[in-house]
Formats: structure tokens, C-alpha cells, sequence
């Protein structure tokens, strides 16, 4: 590296530092970049046009400072912004849509989506999908490396984490499509998910993408939303299976991926085991409903979404679901847990280790 260039990346180091890192201890990667789903959406759906797929109205948020609908599908804090404290930053970082000034790009961006997919369809007139929100990133990448020079740029990028959630949507929308009764069917659509994921992967690597996060798929067959067409409020076996199917599919192409790219490396969150070991002993990590939304109406509160005129639970810390899809700030919390120093849910290593490796 010479030596004008050495010197813009400290400073840009240094800039990042300051306007992030006041009064506080420095965080352990430079910056964080979100893409997924509404499990991790911190308000980009806010400025969508339409009603759909928004989070930005009580009771969401009522347990996070100010008791304010932020647009997380949560009653307060989802799995990205405890993940961000372990990694002492002072917050998440903010929603793309959200962003007036180019100072906050140097804490990292969120553009997650709810609502949307791996496929372009699965988010069609709903949401952001994940190659929209690529594109997206590819515009951040792209200013900083003009302000910056490519190298500076590309040094900062590397040390950076790359965080995903997402697939949820597509699995949940093919099974209402089919209800998984060709299991042939089932292979190729894991397939298409798989070859798809890899390509996005790879285009966000050719961006300067290194450092890699990734949760995989839940027990989808779990969520109150299916459970309540189950007579016994029981899972779906036959989605969760599907679940994994993906989960299978995203680890191989991770697996791929850092054989056959330089300096690509990941931590793979098997939130799956994490759920299910919640399952088998749920008191010992402070819940006691695990079936029922807290938020909501109808059967299992699942019958419809959590609204301003919904009922919801008072011991919120005690339930998994906040509303018939998305985990409770508490639920959350636990699987930031395990995906920042939880050995024996993260695959190669944990997050703590990738953010110094």
C-alpha cells in the first residue's frame, strides 16, 4: 500500500471512530451491513408507499426506549441490534431509506426489508427484495470508494461484518403455494435458493464483501401463523423439514464459497438448534409460552397481526412470538447470544471470532 493511500484509510479509520465511538469503547469491526428480511428490518418499510408489510405503529416497539414504533417487527429490539451491542456499538446501525447525511454510512447500514426474499418474486410490490437492497449497497460502495479511493475503501470494507437473515419469506410463500407435497419440486426450489443466494454472495464479495454472518432459517413450521391451523397447536413437521433442507443448502454454499474465494470467511447461525433447544427447556431460558403470539387476535393470537386494536400479553419477556412470525426482543436477544460467542450454534466460528479473525 503506499503511502498516500495508507494514509486515507487511517483517516478514514479515524473519522469512523470519532463520529461513532464517542465516549465509548472502540467496536470490534468497523461497520456493520444489514440485508434481509423483517427480522432484522429496523425501519426501512417506513418509507414505502402503501400499508403492507410495516411495523411502524403501536404496540410494536413498546418495550423499546420511548416505548416508539420504529418499524422493527418487535415489541422493542431485534436480532441485529443485540448483535451490534456485543459488538459495542453504541446502536444498530440505521435503515438505508432513513440515511440524510453521509456520516452514518461509516457505522455500517440496514437494508433489510420486511417482506421480502431471495427470489424477486417473493417481495414483488411488497418490499425491498435482497438484489434491491444489493444494488443499494453497491451505491454506498461505490460513493465511498469515489471519496475515499478504491483501495482506502476497500481496506475498511474487508474488516467490515456482512449480516443476513432471509429465505424466510421464500419458504413460507412456496409452502403456501404447494403445501410441499413434491418433495422432487422441494429439492429443485432449495436449489434455485441456493444458486441464487451464492450469486448474491458473490456480487457482494466482488464489492469488497469479506467477513460474512449468516442466520439461517427457524422452525418455520413453529410460527404461531401455521400452528393455528393445526388442531393440536402443533408444528408443521414438513416445513420445518423444509427449513432445514435450506439450511443445508446456505451452509454448502458458504462452504463453496471460502474454498474457492480469497479471503472469504463466515459464521453460519444454525438458529434452528437454537430454537429447538429453547424447545426442550424453555424455563431454563425464562419462557413459558413458546406456541402463542403475544400480539395479535383469534386462535393462538394468530389469527391476524399485531395491531393498534390487538390484545398483547403483559409478561412479553415470557412469551417467544411477539406477534403469529417474529420472536419477542427477549427471543432475539438469546439467538444474538448464541450467534456472537455460542460455539455450538455457529459454524466454522462464532461471530466474536470472525469480527477479530
Amino acid at each position: 500500500m503506499g503511502r498516500n493511500t495508507r494514509f486515507v484509510f487511517l483517516a478514514l479509520v479515524f473519522f469512523f471512530a470519532t463520529i461513532t465511538e464517542i465516549g465509548a469503547k472502540r467496536t470490534a469491526v468497523p461497520a456493520i451491513f444489514v440485508f434481509g428480511d423483517s427480522t432484522v428490518d429496523v425501519g426501512n418499510n417506513n418509507f414505502l408507499p402503501g400499508d403492507q408489510s410495516k411495523a411502524n405503529f403501536p404496540h410494536n416497539g413498546i418495550d423499546f426506549p420511548g416505548g416508539t414504533p420504529t418499524g422493527r417487527f418487535s415489541n422493542g429490539y431485534n436480532g441485529v441490534d443485540y448483535l451490534a451491542k456485543k459488538l459495542r456499538f453504541r446502536m444498530s446501525p440505521q435503515a438505508y431509506l432513513s440515511i440524510t447525511q453521509d456520516a452514518s454510512l461509516y457505522h455500517g447500514v440496514n437494508f433489510a426489508s420486511g417482506g421480502s426474499g431471495i427470489l424477486d418474486a417473493t417481495s414483488r410490490n411488497l418490499s425491498i427484495s435482497l438484489n434491491a437492497q444489493i444494488d443499494d449497497y453497491r451505491k454506498i460502495s461505490t460513493r465511498m470508494k469515489n471519496r475515499h479511493g478504491t483501495e482506502a475503501a476497500n481496506r475498511f470494507l474487508a474488516e467490515s461484518l456482512f449480516v443476513f437473515s432471509t429465505g424466510n419469506n421464500d419458504l413460507l410463500g412456496y409452502f403456501a403455494r404447494t403445501g410441499l407435497q413434491n418433495a422432487t419440486e422441494q429439492e429443485l426450489f432449495i436449489g434455485l435458493l441456493g444458486s441464487q443466494f451464492q450469486a448474491q454472495l458473490q456480487t457482494l464479495y466482488s464489492l469488497g464483501a469479506r467477513k460474512f454472518v449468516v442466520f439461517g432459517s427457524s422452525k418455520l413450521g413453529c410460527v404461531p401463523i401455521l400452528r393455528r391451523n393445526v388442531p393440536t397447536s402443533g408444528c408443521i413437521e414438513e416445513m420445518n423439514e423444509l427449513s432445514q433442507k435450506f439450511n443445508g443448502a446456505n451452509l454448502a454454499v458458504l462452504r463453496s464459497l471460502s474454498s474457492s474465494l480469497t479471503d472469504f470467511s463466515y459464521s453460519f447461525i444454525n438458529v434452528y438448534d437454537v430454537v429447538t433447544a429453547i424447545e426442550a427447556n424453555p424455563q431454563r431460558y425464562g419462557f413459558t409460552i413458546l406456541d402463542s403470539a403475544c400480539c395479535g387476535s383469534g386462535r393462538l393470537n394468530a389469527d391476524a397481526g399485531c395491531r393498534q386494536n390487538s390484545t398483547y400479553c403483559g409478561e412479553r419477556d415470557q412469551f417467544f412470538f411477539w406477534d403469529r412470525l417474529h420472536p419477542t426482543q427477549a427471543a432475539s436477544r438469546l439467538i444474538a447470544r448464541a450467534a456472537y460467542n455460542g460455539r455450538k450454534y455457529t459454524t466454522p466460528i462464532t461471530v466474536r471470532k470472525l469480527a477479530i479473525a
